[in-house]
């Protein structure tokens, strides 16, 4: 299937028109051509079924093209698939691997949810509870990451509890709230157009926000298929009192 359209793209989504097509029906049509049959994500006009996850492929290459006849009602989302063997290219370059340290404190902020990149991609943290977006005691640079990878701190550090208390309106009672990881090598995927989180801030129970990059910040991953470890940086983001700025 994939060569049909050209040597260099994969499938990477398979769109079905709602008007032509049930859940059902398109599920079966998906496994009788072998592509994957997995949860719809139903939005506009379309039924969409990812077949691999958008931040496996290069930035700037996705293109969305008619399969088969238009009247059949099926479109794919192709694009040039990311090679994690590829060799590491120069830091400064739009996509590459960097050697990045990992802030030796970090201040566990809300729930990380969703982040939307520039080219359209979103990487999506559907686990309640399990990715934490964190920021650095600065408040100018932004982390996700899977809560089960944090240590805790022995020592407080007076910064860093001031922008918990800042963002959050609680009390930093002890450290449990701070998170230290070890240094990696992050891979860059592009920049953020907006970021969703989950905060009981200004609320008696547990609400999203949104907040929209005015200048867009650096996404970097630890891994392109399965990332526990996202940073956020560069443009202005600054963590406030009032939320994400920036």
């Amino acid at each position: 299937m994939t060569k049909k359209f050209k040597s260099s793209t994969e499938v990477q989504s398979l769109l079905f028109d709602k008007s032509k097509w049930s859940i059902t029906a398109a599920k079966r049509w998906l496994s009788s051509h072998k592509h994957k049959a997995s949860k719809a994500e139903s939005s506009g006009d379309y039924h969409r079924f990812r077949q691999r996850p958008p931040f496996q492929f290069k930035a700037g290459t996705f293109k969305t093209i008619t399969l088969g006849r238009a009247s059949n009602g099926i479109k794919a989302v192709i694009a040039v698939p990311r090679s994690s063997s590829s060799p590491t290219r120069n830091p400064k370059t739009a996509s590459g691997k960097k050697k990045s340290r990992i802030p030796a404190l970090l201040v566990d902020l809300a729930d990380a949810r969703a982040i939307e990149l520039e080219d359209g991609r979103e990487l999506k943290f559907k686990l309640a509870g399990k990715f934490a977006l964190c920021g650095n005691k600065k408040g100018d640079e932004l982390w996700i990451m899977s809560r089960k990878g944090g240590k805790r701190i022995a020592t407080a550090d007076q910064q860093a509890e001031q922008l918990f208390e800042k963002f959050t309106g609680f009390e930093a009672e002890d450290t449990g709230s701070l998170v230290q990881l070890p240094g990696l090598t992050l891979e860059r995927i592009g920049r953020a157009m907006s970021i969703i989180y989950r905060s009981d801030k200004f609320a008696t129970r547990p609400r999203d926000y949104i907040h929209a990059f005015q200048k867009y910040p650096t996404v970097s991953v630890d891994s392109l298929t399965r990332p526990r470890i996202v940073a956020l940086r560069g443009g202005k983001i600054k963590v406030t009192a009032e939320g994400i700025t920036g």
